[in-house]
């Protein structure tokens, strides 16, 4: 959840990184043709160690802005570049709506194709 702290007189905003992850995650799902966000089955070792990565969602915060990597699985007959843009434009307009938020970088990473049922 963002709150408001009042620190030496000057207001700073924080915000929960489960809320952002949440966001971009729903943000994806809405795009058509996206089929899920990527998990995988298996926990390996960088995941137990790395805690910016949850539910396909890794987020890194920098001095310019919030990094955003999304990992995805795709139906087959979608075109990468047409969906790509969609979702980075979904979670840009989702955060910047609901967040003050600076975003540096979306980077859509496509994990697997699979066939519309």
């Amino acid at each position: 959840m963002a709150q408001i702290k009042k620190i030496n007189g000057t207001n700073e905003t924080y915000i929960n990184k489960n809320m952002v992850v949440s966001i971009v995650s729903l943000a994806t799902k809405e795009i058509q043709g996206v089929v899920d966000v990527y998990q995988p089955t298996r926990l390996s070792i960088k995941r137990l160690f790395n805690r910016n990565v949850g539910k396909g969602v890794k987020i890194k915060y920098t001095n310019l802005g919030v990094l955003i990597d999304i990992y995805v699985v795709v139906e087959t007959d979608v075109e990468v570049n047409d969906i790509v843009y969609r979702i980075q434009q979904n979670i840009k307009n989702s955060l910047t709506t609901l967040l003050p938020i600076k975003i540096k970088a979306i980077n859509v990473h496509i994990m697997d194709a699979v066939k519309k049922s």
